[in-house]
């Protein structure tokens, strides 16, 4: 099966530390603490389908597939003005044989690094995510058919290539990292990507995106690694970041309140996409602490990515609501059962 992790090991010319960067933000290293996951959403709607697809490049004239509109969901919302107003268009652009990948537009703050990348390619390809393979079925790239990828590649002649692209997660501070693809035709395609950020970092002015293609040509064997062919660019991506965000610290009123754990500083923050949340949370106890799953901060749901890091620190971002005086936070296990709650006074 060809899939994310085979095309990393078939890289065998890629320097090392890319491939560990790769790897790293696919979330293949166990011992690595950094959480990745890769998401999609297909357009299910059989009008806007038929639209998108018979358009073509219009439907991005359109900006359909543009950061502002690919960070909205139906539980978030629409991206806040004020962090949509900080959106930077990007340059960097590379072309291979028959295809090309741009980097479109950047979003980043203390707490989250947003980037939208467009590949686009002839019609010898068929495009899509690195995470789907020739058994996967025609919706990943916007068909309706019984035939999977491979078989459709086959029949119209065509090659596959699979895409996918990483960004540099130690220089940013990456915590954890999701991609999400868009397809607005068979040979179009936007990889929207959103990490979360542990918000000691500074973002540097200049970093890189690095896009990684495998091309799976119609006459290969889809158990013969040597068939496909891997390529690996990397592109130069400029951040500005946002005004340092105000913060409200808070210490535990009973730092023993979660089991397995103790408390420590509560750090909340305001930021153009939401309330950040960092609380130091220091384990005591493995096995009590590996019964937690989340935590919930009374008055704020949140939206963005969170997580608790086996490094010391819960971290979740992009909350709406308020969180009053004195913060509540409940913290809730597998079932999402509420195994503890801890309050919070603030730091004079």
């Amino acid at each position: 099966m060809l899939n994310s992790e085979k095309a990393i090991l078939a890289m065998n010319d890629v320097d090392d530390s890319y491939l560990e960067c790769a790897r790293e933000m696919l979330g293949y290293k166990a011992e690595v603490k950094i959480r990745s996951t890769i998401k999609r959403r297909i357009l299910t709607i059989a009008l806007a389908a038929t639209l998108i697809l018979s358009l073509g490049i219009a439907a991005y004239a359109a900006n359909l597939f543009g950061l502002r509109e690919l960070f909205a969901t139906s539980t978030r919302g629409e991206m806040p003005e004020e962090a949509a107003e900080l959106i930077i268009p990007q340059g960097g652009e590379l072309e291979s044989d028959g295809w090309r990948a741009q980097v479109m537009e950047s979003y980043c703050d203390e707490t989250t690094v947003l980037i939208t990348i467009r590949i686009s390619a002839d019609a010898r390809y068929l495009v899509a995510p690195t995470d789907e393979d020739t058994n996967s079925s025609l919706s990943v790239i916007g068909l309706s058919g019984e035939e999977t990828l491979g078989e459709y590649a086959r029949q119209e002649g065509k090659s596959l290539l699979f895409v996918g692209a990483y960004l540099d997660q130690r220089t940013l501070g990456l915590i954890s990292a999701g991609q999400r693809f868009e397809n607005a035709s068979p040979q179009e395609m936007t990889i929207y990507f959103e990490g979360a950020r542990s918000g000691e970092f500074t973002a540097p002015t200049e970093t890189y995106c690095t896009v990684v293609a495998l091309v799976w040509p119609p006459e290969a064997d889809a158990q013969d690694t040597d068939s496909y062919v891997i390529e690996r660019h990397t592109l130069p991506v400029t951040l500005a970041e946002a005004d340092k965000p105000s913060q409200e610290l808070f210490t535990p009123a009973d730092p023993y309140a979660v089991p397995g754990y103790k408390l420590g500083e509560l750090n909340l923050m305001q930021t153009p996409l939401g309330i950040s949340l960092c609380l130091k949370m220091n384990v005591l106890d493995q096995k009590e602490a590996e019964k937690l799953l989340t935590l919930r901060l009374e008055g704020v749901e949140f939206h963005g990515a969170g997580s608790i890091d086996p490094n010391g620190y819960a971290l979740f971002s992009q909350g709406q609501g308020q969180f009053g005086d004195i913060p509540r936070i409940r913290f809730l296990d597998w079932d999402k059962n509420t195994i503890a709650e801890a309050s919070f006074e603030r730091v004079d």
